[in-house]
């Protein structure tokens, strides 16, 4: 049945429990609170009191968010890097990967000395591991 080109829900508390949670849930709303929520859901659907309803599941919602068991740590206090006082004695690594086959390698380590930000790009394969790593970088720096 429809109203106003609007699929008519029944008096079903489950069914409509469940479309609101499926719109609030929806990728697309990001969980935008009420009035987004009544939004999404009002486009397709109609019921008397879709709106109170809305509301009412929004605010079991929000509660449900603020009484949950956390079961990660809070994050701890950041403390920045020291900043180093020569070259190459603090350094990043990183890997591009996926890359085309060329001269029998497919990715490039790229070490960058956080001092003076000099970079070495040394060509390896995806299979290289991390003992080897460490020799690619000792060996051409």
């Amino acid at each position: 049945m429809y109203k106003e080109e609007k699929v008519y829900v029944p008096k079903d508390d489950i069914l409509k429990a469940e479309i609101i949670r499926i719109h609030h849930n929806m990728p697309v709303g990001e969980h935008g609170g009420q009035w987004k929520t009544v939004e999404m859901v009002t486009q397709n659907f109609w019921w008397p009191g879709v709106i109170r309803e809305v509301k009412q599941y929004m605010e079991g919602y929000d509660a449900y968010q603020q009484n949950k068991n956390r079961t990660e740590q809070p994050a701890e206090k950041l403390i920045p890097n020291s900043i180093p006082e020569k070259p190459w004695t603090h350094i990043s690594a990183d890997f591009i990967t996926k890359l085309p086959l060329a001269q029998g390698y497919n990715s490039i380590l790229v070490v960058v000395d956080q001092l003076t930000k000099m970079v070495h790009f040394i060509p390896t394969t995806e299979k290289m591991m991390a003992k080897g790593s460490a020799r690619l970088f000792r060996d051409n720096v």
